[in-house]
């Protein structure tokens, strides 16, 4: 899980590029000469995040795409981690849930907590996924400021694709995932993952019960996710998922 890890963004469908990263994922949209992010990582894959922006922006038809939109699954600092600073290089404005915003600007707070993971620090997968996130900068301040409420169920379009946001609430109070029904991808961010460092598991699955704010609403929107059809799932963590 070292931050520094080089990775690399994989095609999975037309001007959509998904990027596992260290620790949790992000994908890119391109098209129409614009780049738009989906999630940004903890704050020390900012290196990575950028060269993943480079190495996609020939995909728009010009090298020198620039980044105008990041949506936001959710605020938990492995997500936004990276959006200020990117913030202060590049001009984009930042979409989110609308009951998600206050999690995303820090005016509220829905994230897991070190008396939650005390507990479970005896075992190695979160002693060591503890010690990377602290060395990721996940303690930091990662507050965003101006963050735009996103209007749920309505088709929008980013970077020349129909994204469709819709409410996949409690991992976080405004848990969104996206739609892009005309590429068959849908972008689950945390509500449904293929791996995490904390897990054993391989494959679809729900985060372990100290991350969600509401366990018994995450495991509902869980159900509907696994049921819900896509050829293509990009989730927060862990491997894309072909079906």
């Amino acid at each position: 899980m070292s931050p520094t890890r080089a990775v690399a963004p994989v095609e999975v469908a037309p001007g959509v590029h998904f990027v596992e990263g260290p620790a949790s994922n992000w994908t890119i949209l391109a098209g129409d000469g614009t780049l738009t992010l989906v999630d940004a990582g903890y704050p020390a894959d900012l290196d990575l995040v950028e060269s993943s922006l480079r190495a996609v922006a020939p995909a728009t038809g010009d090298g020198d795409a620039r980044l105008t939109s990041v949506l936001v699954t959710h605020g938990h600092s492995d997500h936004i981690g990276t959006l200020s600073a990117l913030r202060r290089r590049h001009g984009f404005e930042v979409f989110a849930a609308p009951a998600e915003v206050p999690n995303v600007t820090r005016e509220q707070l829905h994230q897991v907590t070190v008396g939650d993971v005390l507990p479970h620090l005896y075992k190695p997968r979160f002693a060591r996924w503890v010690l990377h996130a602290v060395r990721a900068g996940g303690l930091g301040d990662v507050a965003v400021a101006d963050v735009a409420p996103l209007d749920l169920g309505a088709s929008r379009t980013f970077s020349g694709h129909r994204v469709v946001p819709t409410a996949a609430v409690g991992h976080t109070p405004g848990h969104t995932v996206f739609a892009l029904p005309d590429d068959d991808v849908l972008i689950t961010g945390d509500a449904l993952v293929t791996g995490h460092p904390t897990s054993r598991l391989d494959g679809v699955q729900m985060l372990h019960p100290i991350f969600h704010s509401d366990l018994a609403e995450a495991g509902r929107t869980y159900g509907r996710l696994v049921d819900r059809g896509a050829r293509v799932v990009l989730p927060g963590h862990g491997p894309v998922l072909r079906r």
